[in-house]
Protein backbone atom coordinates (compact mmCIF):
# COMPACT_ATOMS: atom_id res chain seq x y z
CA UNK A 1 0.00 0.00 0.00
CA UNK A 2 1.28 3.34 -0.84
CA UNK A 3 2.15 5.56 2.01
CA UNK A 4 1.08 9.61 1.41
CA UNK A 5 1.45 12.75 2.98
CA UNK A 6 -0.98 15.77 1.48
CA UNK A 7 0.35 19.53 2.18
CA UNK A 8 -2.79 21.38 1.46
CA UNK A 9 -3.86 24.52 3.14
CA UNK A 10 -7.21 24.25 2.44
CA UNK A 11 -9.75 22.08 4.69
CA UNK A 12 -12.25 21.51 2.02
CA UNK A 13 -9.70 20.44 -0.43
CA UNK A 14 -7.43 18.66 1.87
CA UNK A 15 -11.01 16.75 2.72
CA UNK A 16 -11.55 15.76 -0.91
CA UNK A 17 -8.21 14.69 -1.82
CA UNK A 18 -8.04 12.56 1.33
CA UNK A 19 -11.01 10.40 0.30
CA UNK A 20 -9.61 10.09 -3.39
CA UNK A 21 -6.51 8.40 -2.52
CA UNK A 22 -8.33 6.51 0.14
CA UNK A 23 -10.80 5.32 -2.43
CA UNK A 24 -7.27 4.31 -4.54
CA UNK A 25 -6.00 2.10 -1.48
CA UNK A 26 -3.32 5.13 -0.86
CA UNK A 27 -2.54 5.37 2.80
CA UNK A 28 -2.93 8.70 4.43
CA UNK A 29 -0.30 9.48 7.29
CA UNK A 30 -1.17 13.19 8.14
CA UNK A 31 -2.29 16.23 5.79
CA UNK A 32 -0.12 19.36 6.37
CA UNK A 33 -1.09 22.92 6.08
CA UNK A 34 1.58 24.94 6.38
CA UNK A 35 5.11 25.68 5.24
CA UNK A 36 6.00 25.19 8.59
CA UNK A 37 4.42 22.24 9.41
CA UNK A 38 5.71 20.97 6.38
CA UNK A 39 9.79 21.64 7.09
CA UNK A 40 9.13 20.05 10.48
CA UNK A 41 7.57 17.15 9.27
CA UNK A 42 10.73 16.56 6.78
CA UNK A 43 12.92 17.41 9.45
CA UNK A 44 11.66 14.19 11.79
CA UNK A 45 11.55 11.93 8.62
CA UNK A 46 8.53 9.89 8.47
CA UNK A 47 7.44 6.40 6.01
CA UNK A 48 5.58 8.58 3.27
CA UNK A 49 6.31 6.81 -0.04
CA UNK A 50 4.76 9.96 -1.50
CA UNK A 51 3.73 13.46 -1.17
CA UNK A 52 0.53 15.10 -2.38
CA UNK A 53 1.47 18.98 -2.58
CA UNK A 54 -0.15 22.30 -2.89
CA UNK A 55 2.80 24.85 -3.81
CA UNK A 56 0.73 28.08 -2.67
CA UNK A 57 0.45 27.96 1.39
CA UNK A 58 -0.79 30.29 3.78
CA UNK A 59 3.03 31.15 4.80
CA UNK A 60 4.61 30.79 1.47
CA UNK A 61 5.23 28.76 -1.77
CA UNK A 62 6.73 25.39 -0.93
CA UNK A 63 9.69 25.46 -3.12
CA UNK A 64 10.94 27.37 -0.11
CA UNK A 65 10.74 24.70 1.76
CA UNK A 66 11.94 21.97 -0.70
CA UNK A 67 15.30 24.92 -1.64
CA UNK A 68 16.54 24.27 2.10
CA UNK A 69 15.91 20.90 3.02
CA UNK A 70 16.05 18.16 0.70
CA UNK A 71 13.09 15.57 0.75
CA UNK A 72 13.75 12.22 -1.09
CA UNK A 73 10.47 10.95 -1.41
CA UNK A 74 8.60 11.75 -4.86
CA UNK A 75 5.99 14.21 -5.17
CA UNK A 76 2.71 15.03 -7.08
CA UNK A 77 2.01 18.42 -6.81
CA UNK A 78 -1.23 20.18 -6.81
CA UNK A 79 -2.31 24.26 -7.43
CA UNK A 80 -4.90 26.36 -9.26
CA UNK A 81 -1.69 27.88 -11.11
CA UNK A 82 -0.03 26.47 -13.93
CA UNK A 83 2.74 29.02 -13.40
CA UNK A 84 5.06 26.83 -11.42
CA UNK A 85 4.56 23.68 -13.93
CA UNK A 86 8.85 24.33 -14.76
CA UNK A 87 9.91 24.86 -11.49
CA UNK A 88 7.69 21.93 -9.76
CA UNK A 89 9.43 19.81 -12.53
CA UNK A 90 12.65 20.80 -11.26
CA UNK A 91 12.42 18.81 -7.61
CA UNK A 92 11.27 15.48 -7.31
CA UNK A 93 7.95 15.45 -9.33
CA UNK A 94 5.90 12.95 -10.76
CA UNK A 95 2.90 15.19 -11.87
CA UNK A 96 1.10 17.91 -11.97
CA UNK A 97 -2.25 18.13 -11.18
CA UNK A 98 -4.66 21.65 -11.76
CA UNK A 99 -7.28 21.88 -9.21
CA UNK A 100 -10.19 21.36 -9.06
CA UNK A 101 -8.18 18.16 -9.20
CA UNK A 102 -10.04 15.16 -11.57
CA UNK A 103 -10.68 11.65 -10.23
CA UNK A 104 -8.72 10.13 -13.66
CA UNK A 105 -6.62 12.84 -13.42
CA UNK A 106 -5.23 11.50 -9.80
CA UNK A 107 -5.42 8.08 -10.95
CA UNK A 108 -2.90 8.21 -13.88
CA UNK A 109 -0.77 10.26 -11.78
CA UNK A 110 -1.02 7.42 -9.00
CA UNK A 111 -0.10 4.35 -11.70
CA UNK A 112 2.57 6.68 -13.27
CA UNK A 113 4.23 6.94 -9.69
CA UNK A 114 3.75 2.92 -9.20
CA UNK A 115 5.14 2.35 -12.68
CA UNK A 116 8.79 4.82 -11.71
CA UNK A 117 8.78 3.69 -8.05
CA UNK A 118 7.16 0.30 -7.58
CA UNK A 119 8.48 -2.13 -10.33
CA UNK A 120 8.58 -5.65 -9.61
CA UNK A 121 12.26 -6.58 -9.21
CA UNK A 122 12.99 -8.64 -12.25
CA UNK A 123 14.32 -11.97 -11.75
CA UNK A 124 17.87 -12.93 -12.95
CA UNK A 125 17.38 -16.62 -14.13
CA UNK A 126 21.30 -17.34 -14.75
CA UNK A 127 21.83 -16.01 -11.06
CA UNK A 128 19.01 -18.13 -9.51
CA UNK A 129 19.78 -21.18 -11.85
CA UNK A 130 23.32 -20.98 -10.67
CA UNK A 131 22.16 -20.63 -7.13
CA UNK A 132 19.87 -23.90 -7.51
CA UNK A 133 22.99 -25.97 -9.27
CA UNK A 134 25.01 -24.59 -6.03
CA UNK A 135 22.11 -25.45 -3.55
CA UNK A 136 22.04 -29.12 -5.21
CA UNK A 137 26.11 -29.68 -5.11
CA UNK A 138 25.22 -29.67 -1.31
CA UNK A 139 23.64 -32.97 -1.42
CA UNK A 140 25.11 -36.07 -1.60
CA UNK A 141 24.98 -37.84 -5.02
CA UNK A 142 26.60 -41.39 -4.15
CA UNK A 143 27.38 -43.31 -1.17
CA UNK A 144 30.09 -45.98 -0.51
CA UNK A 145 29.09 -49.30 0.96
CA UNK A 146 31.27 -52.01 1.67
CA UNK A 147 30.65 -55.92 0.81
CA UNK A 148 32.41 -58.70 1.98
CA UNK A 149 36.13 -57.22 1.16
CA UNK A 150 34.75 -55.23 -1.47
CA UNK A 151 33.80 -51.38 -1.76
CA UNK A 152 30.65 -50.97 -3.84
CA UNK A 153 29.37 -47.39 -4.25
CA UNK A 154 25.49 -46.22 -5.24
CA UNK A 155 24.22 -43.29 -7.15
CA UNK A 156 21.55 -41.79 -4.40
CA UNK A 157 19.29 -41.99 -7.02
CA UNK A 158 19.09 -46.07 -7.45
CA UNK A 159 18.72 -46.26 -3.36
CA UNK A 160 15.14 -46.63 -2.58
CA UNK A 161 15.30 -46.98 1.84
CA UNK A 162 17.29 -45.82 4.37
CA UNK A 163 15.96 -47.41 7.68
CA UNK A 164 17.43 -48.19 11.14
CA UNK A 165 17.31 -51.88 12.70
CA UNK A 166 19.14 -52.62 16.10
CA UNK A 167 21.46 -49.33 15.83
CA UNK A 168 22.45 -50.31 12.30
CA UNK A 169 21.38 -48.21 9.65
CA UNK A 170 20.82 -49.47 6.06
CA UNK A 171 20.38 -49.03 2.58
CA UNK A 172 18.13 -50.95 0.13
CA UNK A 173 18.97 -50.68 -3.77
CA UNK A 174 16.97 -50.95 -6.57
CA UNK A 175 18.02 -54.58 -6.45
CA UNK A 176 16.08 -55.11 -3.66
CA UNK A 177 19.02 -55.61 -1.53
CA UNK A 178 20.31 -54.27 2.03
CA UNK A 179 23.69 -53.09 2.76
CA UNK A 180 24.55 -51.29 5.99
CA UNK A 181 25.93 -48.06 6.07
CA UNK A 182 28.61 -46.04 8.15
CA UNK A 183 25.96 -43.18 8.63
CA UNK A 184 23.09 -42.69 11.35
CA UNK A 185 19.46 -41.71 9.82
CA UNK A 186 20.00 -38.31 11.33
CA UNK A 187 23.59 -37.65 9.65
CA UNK A 188 22.12 -39.42 6.54
CA UNK A 189 19.11 -37.70 6.43
CA UNK A 190 20.93 -33.90 6.15
CA UNK A 191 22.79 -35.00 3.15
CA UNK A 192 19.84 -36.22 0.95
CA UNK A 193 17.81 -33.64 -1.19
CA UNK A 194 14.68 -33.53 0.37
CA UNK A 195 12.40 -32.96 -2.60
CA UNK A 196 13.70 -36.64 -3.44
CA UNK A 197 13.98 -38.42 0.05
CA UNK A 198 11.29 -38.02 2.93
CA UNK A 199 12.50 -38.95 6.53
CA UNK A 200 8.90 -40.33 7.91
CA UNK A 201 9.81 -41.26 11.02
CA UNK A 202 12.50 -42.29 13.22
CA UNK A 203 14.01 -44.86 11.51
CA UNK A 204 12.73 -44.57 7.95
CA UNK A 205 13.99 -42.57 4.92
CA UNK A 206 12.17 -43.17 1.69
CA UNK A 207 12.94 -41.86 -1.86
CA UNK A 208 9.23 -40.90 -3.55
CA UNK A 209 10.07 -42.88 -6.54
CA UNK A 210 9.96 -45.87 -4.24
CA UNK A 211 6.58 -45.65 -3.19
CA UNK A 212 4.12 -47.39 -4.89
CA UNK A 213 1.29 -46.92 -2.02
CA UNK A 214 0.00 -45.20 0.78
CA UNK A 215 -2.74 -46.19 2.91
CA UNK A 216 -4.31 -45.44 6.59
CA UNK A 217 -3.05 -46.62 9.34
CA UNK A 218 -3.99 -46.61 12.58
CA UNK A 219 -4.34 -43.74 14.83
CA UNK A 220 -4.59 -41.48 11.98
CA UNK A 221 -0.69 -42.02 10.96
CA UNK A 222 -0.38 -43.34 7.29
CA UNK A 223 1.30 -46.74 6.30
CA UNK A 224 3.69 -46.57 3.36
CA UNK A 225 4.72 -49.32 0.77
CA UNK A 226 7.99 -49.30 -1.25
CA UNK A 227 8.06 -51.74 -4.25
CA UNK A 228 11.88 -52.78 -2.87
CA UNK A 229 11.30 -53.33 0.49
CA UNK A 230 7.89 -54.94 0.66
CA UNK A 231 9.02 -56.63 4.07
CA UNK A 232 9.89 -53.19 5.70
CA UNK A 233 6.79 -52.00 7.92
CA UNK A 234 7.27 -48.21 7.18
CA UNK A 235 4.66 -46.25 9.44
CA UNK A 236 4.56 -42.22 8.96
CA UNK A 237 4.78 -41.05 12.52
CA UNK A 238 1.28 -39.12 13.55
CA UNK A 239 3.55 -35.99 13.62
CA UNK A 240 5.15 -36.17 10.09
CA UNK A 241 1.91 -36.62 8.49
CA UNK A 242 1.23 -33.22 7.00
CA UNK A 243 4.52 -33.14 6.01
CA UNK A 244 4.59 -35.74 4.28
CA UNK A 245 1.53 -35.12 2.17
CA UNK A 246 3.17 -31.38 1.66
CA UNK A 247 6.00 -33.66 0.22
CA UNK A 248 3.71 -35.75 -1.77
CA UNK A 249 2.21 -33.01 -3.42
Amino acid sequence: MIKAIIVEDEAVAARRMKQLLEEQGVDVLDIVHTNKELKQVIKNGNEADLYFMDINLSDGIVFEVLQEIKLDAPIIFTTAYDEYAIKAFKQNSIDYLLKPIAKQDLIIAIDKFKSIHQRSPQVDMIALSELINQSKQGYKERIRVKVGDRIRSFKINEIRLFYSSDKVTSLVSSESRSYPIDYTVDAIAAELDPTVFHRVNRSHIVNIDAIVDVVSYSNSRLKVVVGEAKDQEIIVARDRVKSFKDWLG
